[in-house]
């Protein structure tokens, strides 16, 4: 798999900077994850299509950006890490969902009650940012004048106004191109690690100037967290077959709700979601593995498939190639 990749630090300062770049990217775990204070960020192909390009990611240790244009229908899923609080929005001309709500270019989804976002929808760009809890509580209190013990970040949705939505976007986007042109200049020092500053501010403005909306509440609870406990399930199996059943007693629900609240949030029903996500456990497994007999059947094991030849043909059908393409593809 080609892959064009511009990374380093940009600073060495008490608060070090980082910057990314990628035209294409598979996997998540080997690239993103370790620049960015999450548990998980991955997505799972859902349709036929090219993989996601143009990543850009900024990292410092106050915030955290993450920019992907999506090509395909995907379920993009990001988990925060306990002591940060996550933003997202998108943009696009297709629909898109987050969180089991249809997205709206006016206003910047917080993960509230949550611990991350699911993102799914076709042609988009999706954004988000990640900062500190105790940052973001201490300025906002600070700013508005009361105790942090007052500041609760139970919002989901933060409302804002045509224009000044649009001048976010505009604005933390210019901090993320400008970073990444320091990052080609070689140029560091304080000017780059000031845009971390400035990603914080906007992030902090926006949360005050917006109308917040309450977390909003489900009877047997918000789809978004059904989806995450049949996932934790899932993740256990470490590739065991997983019936409905067990997924429906994980989440705590009957079939009916699991199945709501999988279409709300993926846009599928649980099983072939997983499926789809174990197909993409072995497209991150090929490209990470060098090209040698017995690799294909690896990955295909360590997904979760036991017919090599049904593997074979639902991997092709899903992401246009043999898994052996995908393997000799790659380049170190």
């Amino acid at each position: 798999m080609e892959r064009s990749t511009e990374q380093g630090h940009i600073g060495k300062s008490e608060d070090a900077v980082s910057a990314l770049q990628m035209d294409e990217v598979v996997d998540y775990q080997g690239t993103v994850e370790p620049m960015l204070p999450v548990q998980e960020a991955s997505v799972v192909q859902l349709r036929s299509g090219p993989p996601p390009t143009n990543l850009a990611v900024f990292s410092s240790e106050k915030v955290s950006v993450l920019g992907v244009h999506h090509h395909a229908a995907s379920v993009g899923v990001i988990v925060t890490k306990p002591e940060c609080f996550g933003f997202m929005w998108w943009d696009g001309q297709e629909n898109c969902k987050i969180n089991g709500e249809t997205a709206r270019s006016t206003v910047l989804y917080s993960q509230g009650a949550q611990d991350g976002f699911h993102a799914v929808g076709g042609a988009r760009q999706t954004m988000g940012a990640a900062v500190c809890r105790d940052d973001l509580i201490g300025a906002v209190a600070a700013l508005r004048g009361i105790g942090p013990e007052d500041v609760l970040l139970n919002q989901s949705a933060l409302e804002l106004l045509p224009e000044a939505a649009a001048r976010f976007r505009v604005n933390i986007k210019g901090c993320l191109d400008r970073t990444i042109h320091h990052e080609r200049q070689g140029v560091g020092g304080l000017e780059t690690a000031n845009q971390g500053e400035a990603i914080f501010g906007l992030l902090v403005d926006v949360y005050l100037r917006s109308t917040q909306h309450e977390t909003r509440n489900y009877r047997g609870g918000a789809p978004e967290k059904l989806v995450r406990l049949a996932e934790e399930r899932f993740y256990a199996s470490q590739g065991a077959p997983v019936s409905l059943a067990d997924l429906c007693v994980a989440a705590g629900v009957s079939q009916a709700t699991l199945y709501r609240a999988f279409h709300s949030v993926c846009d599928m029903p649980p099983l072939a979601y997983f499926q789809k996500r174990r197909l993409s456990d072995a497209r991150r497994t090929l490209v990470n593995l060098s090209p040698q007999r017995g690799a294909v059947k690896y990955a295909a094991f360590s997904a979760g498939f036991t017919d090599l030849g049904r593997f074979s043909v639902e991997y092709r059908r899903l992401f246009g190639e043999r898994p052996s393409a995908t393997l000799n593809r790659q380049t170190p």
